[in-house]
C-alpha cells in the first residue's frame, strides 16, 4: 500500500510517501485503482504493490527556496534516491508483483512527457491523481530531464512468459490487430519486439502485466487521456477484458532489444 500524506518541518511543507508492500490478487487492482478517482485530493491515499517491506521515504521540499543536490556521490539524480525508489527501484525495476512500471530502459523523451503530464495534471487517471501528482509537483525541468536519463539508461527488464497460452492469444492482436473491429495492429506504434517509438509511443517490452493491464482499463474507460490523438482510447475501448489480459500477457514476453 502507498500512502502519501504531508507534514510541516522548518515552516515548510514536505510531501512523504509511506510504501508498505502487500499481497495483491488478480483482481483487486479494479477496485483499489477506480476506488481511488473518488478523492484524488485526499492527503492519504492508497494503491496496491506486492511483497512484505516498508519504505518512507521524504520527497523534496514543496517550497521552491530550499537548494538542494541534484545527484548523490553514486551520481544517481536526488529525486530517484529519496522518492523514485520506493516504487519503481532504485534502477528502476519495480518490487516483484507491484502495480507500478518498470521505468529501465523507458525512453528518456517518453518519461520526460509523462512526468511533465502529472507535472500539468493533463495525465489525470486514478494513480496518477492519487500518487504521481504529488510526486512530481516539486520537480524542476532539470530534474525531470535527470530522472528520465537516468532510467532511460537502466538495463530493461527481461522478457518473462506468464501464461503461454494467454501469450499466443495476445499475440494474433498485438501483430495483426482485430480487422472486423478496426484496431489496427499494436506493433504499428511500439514496434515488433514491443522496444517503442518516443515521444509517445512507450516500451512495452518485459512491462509488468498488472501495469499493462491497468492502463488499458484506464483507456477504455476514458480515465486517461493523454494519448495522442486518443489513439489509446479507440484501441483499448473495442477490446474486451479478457483480450486487454492476453495483450498484457504478451507483452510481458517481448524481449525488446537495445534503445538505440
Amino acid at each position: 500500500m502507498v500512502q502519501l500524506s504531508y507534514t510541516k518541518k522548518s515552516g515548510k511543507m514536505v510531501a512523504m510517501v509511506s510504501v508498505v508492500f502487500i499481497g495483491m490478487g488478480a483482481m483487486l487492482f479494479d477496485t483499489i485503482a477506480y476506488g481511488a478517482a473518488s478523492a484524488p485530493n485526499s492527503k492519504v491515499v492508497a494503491a496496491t504493490a506486492s511483497s512484505a517491506a516498508a519504505v518512507t521515504v521524504p520527497t523534496q521540499s514543496v517550497a521552491s527556496g530550499q537548494k538542494t543536490t541534484d545527484t548523490n556521490a553514486t551520481g544517481i539524480p536526488q529525486p530517484v534516491s529519496t522518492t523514485c525508489m520506493a516504487c519503481h527501484g532504485m534502477t528502476g525495476i519495480s518490487p516483484s508483483g507491484s502495480m507500478f512500471p518498470d521505468l529501465a530502459g523507458q525512453w528518456a523523451p517518453y518519461l520526460v512527457k509523462q512526468l511533465n503530464n502529472f507535472r500539468s495534471h493533463t495525465r489525470a487517471d486514478p494513480m496518477a491523481t492519487a500518487i504521481m501528482w504529488g510526486m512530481a509537483a516539486s520537480l524542476t525541468p532539470a530534474q525531470v530531464q535527470q530522472v528520465a536519463n537516468y532510467f532511460s539508461t537502466q538495463t530493461p527488464p527481461k522478457a518473462k512468459m506468464v501464461n503461454a497460452k494467454l501469450a499466443a492469444e495476445g499475440k494474433k492482436i498485438y501483430e495483426g490487430g482485430i480487422s472486423n473491429l478496426h484496431v489496427p495492429a499494436c506493433m504499428a506504434c511500439h514496434g515488433p519486439t514491443g522496444l517503442g517509438d518516443p515521444p509517445y509511443f512507450p516500451r512495452l517490452a518485459g512491462q509488468r502485466r498488472a501495469y499493462v493491464e491497468l492502463q488499458l482499463h484506464y483507456f477504455k474507460k476514458g480515465l486517461r487521456t493523454n494519448d495522442p490523438h486518443a489513439i489509446m482510447r479507440y484501441v483499448a475501448s473495442r477490446l474486451t477484458a479478457p483480450q486487454i489480459t492476453e495483450l498484457a500477457t504478451y507483452v510481458r514476453s517481448l524481449p525488446g532489444g537495445a534503445n538505440e
